[in-house]
């Protein structure tokens, strides 16, 4: 068992060991740059939205945070069906297009200047709608003696 004497002159050494020699090497050294995570998501469409439009364009919006991450030269490259379009943007809201009728994987990534992905955002899917001559819809029934819409049977 130590005495307390004993305790205080073995922990006021090495308090003097870690100020003369790991206090100084720790104040030399270069500042960590820390970094913040980021956040990239994608807002619109949601995943299992159907989205009507007859000319294939799709509008997209992303969270991002921080937003500071396109001052430092990051752009967005979407991924579509799993290939990479060639289009890059540098804010967080744009539309796609030359996207056709059926269901899509879409997926957003944080690029450097040379190609290189910083993070991804998680995988959504969705579908697009597009009116065909095909599938014509039937005229609404006309509304009744009391005004109201007859039930669609």
């Amino acid at each position: 068992m130590m005495r307390w004497p004993q305790l205080g002159q073995y922990s006021l050494g090495c308090l003097l060991a870690f100020v003369m020699f790991v206090a100084p090497l720790a104040s030399s050294a270069a500042p960590a740059r820390v970094t913040a995570s980021i956040v990239l998501r994608i807002l619109s469409p949601r995943a299992g939205e159907v989205v009507h439009n007859n000319q294939g364009k799709v509008a997209v919006r992303l969270l991002v945070l921080p937003l500071s991450v396109f001052q430092n030269g990051l752009q967005i490259r979407m991924r579509v069906d799993g290939k990479f379009r060639h289009q890059l943007w540098k804010r967080p809201f744009f539309t796609l297009d030359q996207i056709y009728r059926g269901k899509h994987t879409l997926q957003a990534a944080l690029v450097t200047k040379n190609g290189r992905i910083v993070t991804l955002s998680p995988v959504v899917v969705f579908y697009l709608w597009q009116a065909s001559r095909l599938f014509r819809m039937t005229s609404i029934p006309p509304a009744g003696a009391d005004g109201r819409a007859s039930e669609l049977g």
